[in-house]
């Protein structure tokens, strides 16, 4: 209810642009996005909003809730960005490792930022992920 209280003042009273008050309500409502993302219809597109966190949610998309290759609840930690991307890894010392020698490297996954996609920062760490698409009339 407070995302919604946010977006009719914004409108009614300081007179924003729907668009316009509802990415402010959204940097106000963090913690929303941890458990739901939104639409917002228009005649001209459809905009998606998506809880984005470094490490937890890297640019929308949710990480496994453990590791494939070595089987540890939620083991992932920021190990470096290129080129707008996230490189998470295992953080288990164990991970890649079969009888006390390292067979393989730990598991790691590139998540690249969607090219159509930006960013509507909330924090250092996190944000809302908004991606336009033109709506179909």
């Amino acid at each position: 209810m407070d995302l919604l209280s946010k977006v009719i003042k914004s409108v009614i009273i300081h007179r924003f642009d729907f668009g316009a008050a509802l990415e402010h309500a959204l940097k106000l409502c963090p913690a929303l996005g941890k458990h739901s993302g939104l639409f917002h219809f228009t005649p001209q597109c459809i905009n998606r909003y998506i809880w984005a966190h470094k490490l937890y949610q890297p640019w929308g998309r949710k990480l496994p809730l453990q590791c494939p290759q070595c089987g540890v609840l939620n083991s992932w930690s920021l190990v470096g960005i290129q080129n707008g991307g996230y490189k998470i890894q295992c953080s288990n010392g164990g991970c890649g490792l079969v009888g006390g020698r390292r067979q393989m490297e730990r598991h790691s996954i590139k998540v690249d930022c969607p090219s159509n996609a930006t960013l509507i920062a909330v924090s250092k760490e996190a944000g809302w992920l908004k991606t336009s698409k033109p709506s179909v009339v």
